[in-house]
């Protein structure tokens, strides 16, 4: 019962490392030196801002995915 459990629900900190990009995102209206008239690197800094954290979340996922028990690996610690 708990190998299927542990493969179905994340751990806390696999959840902490996709919340950060939603963080990134939600934060985005809030934050003055995004949500201005200003340039980086010749873009809008809200495209760049969103771009960036469009990477990251890539990332975040990725870690999740690798950091993540999966079930296949438990069987065959088991036997």
């Amino acid at each position: 019962m708990s190998l299927i459990r542990s493969a179905r629900v994340p751990h806390k900190r696999h959840t902490a490392w996709a919340a950060l990009p939603v963080a990134g995102f939600l934060s985005t209206p809030f934050l003055p030196f995004v949500n201005g008239p200003y340039l980086w690197f010749g873009l809008p800094s809200v495209l760049v801002w969103t771009v960036l954290w469009t990477v990251g979340t890539t990332a975040a996922l990725a870690a999740v995915e690798h950091l993540a028990p999966h079930h296949d690996e438990s069987e065959e610690d088991v036997r």
